[in-house]
C-alpha cells in the first residue's frame, strides 16, 4: 500500500504544480520501481476526469474518511481499469475501503460509458491524450560518448530496422527507426518505443529529448572554445546538448534557482560526459553582465518558465481538469493574469541577457503556443533594444517550414519568417517557439542612427508614448516561480 500512498503524494504535488511527472518520479530516489510508478501516475491522469465523476457520484470520500482524493484516484483506477485490480491483500484496510464499494463504482463507470457512447474504457480518453500517442520517440545521440553511426549499428544489432526517413513519421512501425530530417544528431522511433532502461540511455550515449527541445542549441551555433550561458538550465538536456555541439570545450555557466533541480542537472550532465559546464545556484537576473568572468560570453540560451501550453507528449497537461476550466470566467482571468506575469518575466530575462557586452547570439525559446509569450515578447524586446535584431532565417533552422505569425508582429513578414514555431498535431513534436537575437553590425547601426537623425521631428516623436511597466522583473520572477515550473528530464 505504500506504493499507492507514494503515487497519491505525487499526484498531490502535481496538482500544486510542485514539479512534473518525470521530475517527481525519476528524480525521487525513494521511488524504487520508477517504470511502474510512472505508468500508474500517467494512466491515472489519463482517466482522471472519469475517475473524479465516479468518485463524486459514488460518495466514496464521504463514506470512507480514510481515503484522500488522490489516494482514491489511484486505487479506483487500478480497481476499474486494470485486469490485476489492486494487488495487495484484501486484509489491508485501505483496499477494504475501496473493494467493498466495487459494485457501485463499476455501476457508475457503466453509466458514464453509456452516456458517452463508449464501448471500451479507451474510448473515454480525451482527444488531447490520443494526440500525444502519435508523437514519435525521439532520441538525441550524445556525441560526447558515441557517434550517430555507432548508435545506428547498436540498434540494428538488437533487431531494429534502420530505414530512410519517411514523409510521414506516423508510418514508423515498431522496431523501425530513422534519422531526423532537420537535426543531424536525432534518431526517430515509433511512439511506443520504450528506451528508459535501454543500455544506450542508461550509459548516457543517447538522451531522450523531444525534437523541438533540440532546436535551441542548434540555433545558438556556439563555436568550440566559446563562452556561453544557459540562463534557466535545469534539468539540463539543452545544456548538455549545447556542450556536445561545443565539443566539450570552452565554458558554459548553467543557472537555476531551484537547488533540487540544479542537483538533477549536475547528475544528468555528468552522466552525459559534459566537462565544460559550471552549475550556478542562483538567479540569472541577479548576475552582473559586466562581471569580468562573463567578459567573453557570446552565446546565451534562454528557456524561461512558460505556460507549457504546447506540451502534449507528456501528461502534465492533465493535472488541471478540463471540465473545471470550461466556461469559467475566473479561470480564464487567472490564465490571462498568469500569461501576463510569465511574459513580463520572459521579457526581463531577454533584456538582461542583451546587456552582456559581447552577446552575439541570444536564443529565446518556450514550449508555449501563446503569442503573448512568443511573438509579442520578441516584438517588445526589439522595440527597446535597437542595437539588436532577429537572426535571419538562413541561420535559424532554414529548412523548417513553420515560422512565426506575422499578425502578431505588426504584419512584419520578415520578422515572422525569422522565428520558428511548431504545431504538435502537424509537426509531431511539442508546441514550441524559438527566436534568436543577434547584435547588429556597427555599420548597420550607424546607418540607422543617421536615418533617425535626418527624419522629421514629428516622425521621430511619433511613438514617444510608452506603456508603463506593470511589474518589476523581480516581482514578475516571484509570481512566475509560484505558478509554474514545467521543465523535466525528458523535454
Amino acid at each position: 500500500m505504500e506504493f499507492y500512498k507514494h503515487a497519491a503524494t505525487i499526484l498531490e504535488k502535481l496538482g500544486l504544480h510542485q514539479g512534473t511527472i518525470k521530475g517527481l518520479v525519476i528524480g525521487d530516489p525513494k521511488v524504487r520501481d520508477k517504470k511502474k510508478m510512472y505508468a500508474l501516475v500517467c494512466e491515472t491522469l489519463k482517466y482522471k476526469q472519469v475517475l473524479n465523476e465516479i468518485i463524486e457520484a459514488s460518495d466514496i470520500l464521504k463514506l470512507e474518511k480514510k481515503l484522500t482524493p488522490t489516494l482514491a484516484l489511484v486505487l479506483i483506477h487500478d480497481l476499474l481499469f486494470t485486469k490485476r485490480g489492486i494487488p495487495v491483500p484484501i486484509t489491508v484496510p485501505l483496499k477494504k475501503c475501496v473493494q467493498k464499494h466495487q459494485a457501485r463504482l463499476k455501476a457508475e463507470l457503466a453509466k458514464i460509458k453509456i452516456k458517452r457512447k463508449a464501448s471500451t474504457n479507451a474510448d473515454l480518453v480525451s482527444q488531447k491524450v490520443k494526440d500525444a500517442v502519435h508523437i514519435p520517440r525521439y532520441a538525441r545521440v550524445n556525441t560526447h560518448k558515441t557517434t550517430m553511426e555507432k548508435a545506428i549499428k547498436a540498434f540494428e544489432k538488437e533487431g531494429y530496422t534502420y530505414i530512410d526517413t519517411p514523409d510521414d513519421l506516423r508510418t514508423l512501425e515498431p522496431k523501425t527507426f530513422c534519422r531526423d530530417l532537420h537535426l543531424n544528431d536525432l534518431l526517430v522511433m515509433s511512439p511506443k518505443t520504450d528506451l528508459h532502461i535501454h543500455p544506450l540511455y542508461v550509459s548516457g550515449q543517447i538522451i531522450l529529448q523531444d525534437k523541438a527541445s533540440c532546436f535551441p542549441a542548434h540555433v545558438c551555433q556556439a563555436t568550440p572554445g566559446a563562452h556561453a550561458i544557459d540562463a534557466c538550465a535545469a534539468p539540463g538536456n539543452k545544456t548538455s546538448h549545447l556542450s556536445a555541439l561545443m565539443k566539450n570545450t570552452g565554458q558554459i555557466w548553467a543557472f537555476d534557482l531551484d537547488s533540487r533541480r540544479l542537483d538533477l542537472l549536475k547528475r544528468l550532465t555528468t552522466k552525459a560526459g559534459c566537462k565544460n559546464i559550471t552549475p550556478v545556484h542562483g538567479s540569472f537576473l541577479e548576475t552582473d553582465p559586466k562581471d569580468p568572468k562573463f567578459a567573453n560570453v557570446e552565446y546565451l540560451l534562454l528557456d524561461p518558465s512558460c505556460s507549457g501550453s504546447g506540451i502534449i507528449s507528456r501528461l502534465d497537461h492533465l493535472v488541471d481538469d478540463e471540465d473545471e476550466q470550461e466556461d469559467n470566467e475566473a479561470a480564464e482571468q487567472s490564465r490571462e493574469d498568469r500569461l501576463t506575469n510569465l511574459s513580463e518575466f520572459q521579457t526581463s530575462i531577454i533584456q538582461h541577457a542583451l546587456k552582456f557586452p559581447k552577446a552575439k547570439r541570444v536564443v529565446y525559446s518556450t514550449c508555449s503556443i501563446h503569442a503573448q509569450e512568443n511573438e509579442r515578447v520578441v516584438k517588445e524586446v526589439l522595440e527597446s533594444n535597437p542595437e539588436f535584431e532577429l537572426a535571419s532565417r538562413d541561420t535559424v533552422l532554414p529548412t523548417w517550414e513553420r515560422r512565426g505569425i506575422p499578425e502578431e508582429m505588426d504584419g512584419n513578414t520578415g520578422r515572422a519568417d525569422a522565428v520558428v514555431r511548431t504545431i504538435p498535431a502537424e509537426d509531431l513534436t511539442n508546441g514550441f517557439f524559438v527566436a534568436c537575437f543577434v547584435r547588429k553590425s556597427g555599420e548597420k547601426r550607424a546607418l540607422e542612427e543617421a536615418a533617425i537623425e535626418s527624419a522629421p521631428k514629428a516622425k521621430k516623436n511619433k511613438n514617444k508614448k510608452k506603456n508603463k511597466k506593470k511589474n518589476t522583473p523581480k516581482k514578475a520572477l516571484e509570481e512566475v516561480l509560484e505558478v509554474t515550473n514545467l521543465s523535466e528530464t525528458e523535454e
